[in-house]
């Protein structure tokens, strides 16, 4: 068999995907967009939030960037545990300074935290 390594591409018409089927190829700004949206990020996010109460409640409001996880961590210094969750249930605890949960969300108003004591904190962080 040969294989000639020299040819010319002209135009690509398409592209196969994963099932085999034909799509378009990408122009350069579906390139740039995808590359926007997995490259590096120019800045990081943190917030500290302290607890007001014994309930659960939600984190400030930040928006996330789109692909970015959001780290949840637990502050040295916190009397107890730290409950993270959604706003039906604070499952995953937090016990010990530098253990933290990640979470694939849209903005940080999406996650809970419960504390056993007013005061508590815990350190938020995310590439924006």
């Amino acid at each position: 068999m040969v294989l000639d390594t020299t040819a010319e591409v002209g135009k690509v018409q398409a592209v196969r995907d994963r099932d085999g089927n034909a799509r378009p190829a990408a122009d350069a700004d579906n390139q740039r967009e995808l590359q926007d949206r997995v490259g590096n990020f120019d800045g990081l996010k943190q917030v500290v939030h302290q607890t007001s109460g014994d309930t659960a409640e939600i984190l400030p409001s930040h928006s996330v960037p789109h692909g970015v996880e959001v780290l949840v961590e637990y502050r040295q210094g916190n009397s107890g545990a730290v409950f993270v969750g959604d706003a039906d249930t604070q499952a995953a605890a937090l016990t010990a300074a530098g253990q933290g949960r990640t979470f694939r969300v849209t903005d940080t108003s999406l996650i809970h935290v419960r504390t056993p004591t007013a005061g508590d904190e815990v350190v938020v962080t995310f590439e924006s």
